[in-house]
């Protein structure tokens, strides 16, 4: 692993304003299906996807894909250096988090086909050090695995993987389940079985046993429980609207617990973002344009935020800090506290209408652009 200085090798290109869901070649997108979606991979002419903050809160962690390269980039919320982390070839990074104490970083590799195209039937976990040492890939076997997330013990990382790659449909993979890999011994566990059309946002509690999830329309019940019904009262009856069974899980290891959180009538929380210590969880609510809500046991839930369309979302460890990317070309960073927005970083190619809109008039000096290109590139030569 080396660092370089030089400027990031990106092509120019006309900025696409779009959300479709596909899997063509390099024009790859995996999601879930409506603004609910809370984490995603975009290949487009210039886009940001999958956000994280990093250990501190000071700076935010995404997917950029820009004239058929994609990185993940690091962008400081202090400085306004733009940082990039670069696959070697033949390797798409993507879904990048840091561990806790933020010596650690984790993210999903992708293998690209020789002839173009990604193996998402062959993702796997890998971990390295921050500055880039140490690059491994901790998961073997078949499968798309997802959104990967340290314990804060940083022994283990949770993930979703994909047991199906399809070639048709609204997403390219399904039968989601929860797993988790033992860095030490290389282990790697099952945790879930109830095969979901879509996972996301897979986090530990501090106890490192208990994780939340958000699950939809599981196919599977045989094994859990014996009918669906009672599957249903087992995670709290959240509900069922439209087309799907929208759901916030709480597991401990492979047992599914008493969910814990009571939500207002006719309210489906989806995209659950969960503090460090536990102690704050902020939901997105199903079919609201990208309205978040800061939970509260007495169901008084505040709006701490809205970004309209919003393909990804994430919160600080310190539970400070909402940030979400809106239509793929702005993060939106709001102060839980009062809902303050903070700063809306957008790409150069966001046309005005679309920050504009992104934020309301008082909050205009908090424009600020993220770089063109990365002027610091973390490259990994194994």
């Amino acid at each position: 692993m080396e660092i370089s200085e030089k400027k990031e090798p990106f092509n120019k290109g006309l900025c696409i304003f779009f959300s479709i869901i596909a899997i063509v070649s390099f024009t790859t997108v995996l999601s879930t299906p409506f603004t609910g979606g809370c984490m995603s991979i975009i290949d487009v002419k210039d886009s940001i996807s999958n956000l994280s903050f990093n250990h501190d809160g000071r700076k935010v962690v995404f997917d950029r894909c820009r004239g058929g390269g994609c990185q993940i980039q690091v962008y400081d919320l202090e400085t306004g250096e733009l940082a990039a982390y670069q696959s070697p070839k033949g390797e798409r990074w993507t879904m990048g988090k840091y561990a806790y104490d933020g010596k650690k970083f984790t993210f999903s590799v992708i293998p690209i086909k020789p002839k173009g195209g990604l193996e998402l039937g062959q993702m796997q976990i890998a971990v390295m050090d921050a500055d880039g040492k140490n690059y491994r890939k901790v998961t073997t076997g078949p499968g798309a695995k997802l959104y990967p997330t340290f314990s804060h013990n940083g022994k283990k990382i949770l993930y979703a993987c994909a047991a199906r790659i399809r070639e048709k449909g609204r997403t390219p993979a399904a039968q989601y389940d929860a797993w988790e890999v033992n860095l030490e011994t290389g282990e790697q566990t099952q945790l879930t079985f109830f095969q979901y059309y879509y996972m996301s946002n897979l986090t530990y509690y501090p106890d490192d046993e208990r994780f939340i999830y958000y699950g939809e329309n599981p196919s599977v019940f045989e094994g859990a429980y014996a009918d669906q019904s009672a599957f249903r009262d087992k995670l709290g009856e959240i509900g069922k609207q439209g087309k799907g069974i929208h759901y916030i899980v709480v597991m401990k290891g492979k047992e599914l617990i008493p969910n814990p959180y009571k939500f207002p009538p006719k309210t489906i929380p989806e995209c659950p973002l969960l503090s460090k210590d536990g102690s704050m969880l902020i939901y997105e609510k199903h079919m609201s344009a990208g309205k978040f809500f800061l939970y509260s046991e007495d169901e008084n839930h505040r709006l701490v935020g809205e970004g309209g369309s919003v393909n990804a979302a994430a919160i600080s460890p310190d539970g400070e800090l909402l940030g979400m990317i809106a239509v793929s070309l702005t993060i939106d960073i709001y102060a839980t506290r009062d809902g303050n927005a903070l700063w809306c970083l957008y790409l150069p190619c966001a046309p005005k209408k679309i920050t504009n809109w992104s934020i309301p008039p008082k909050y205009k000096n908090i424009y600020k652009m993220i770089p063109e290109k990365a002027s610091r590139v973390i490259n990994c030569n194994e």
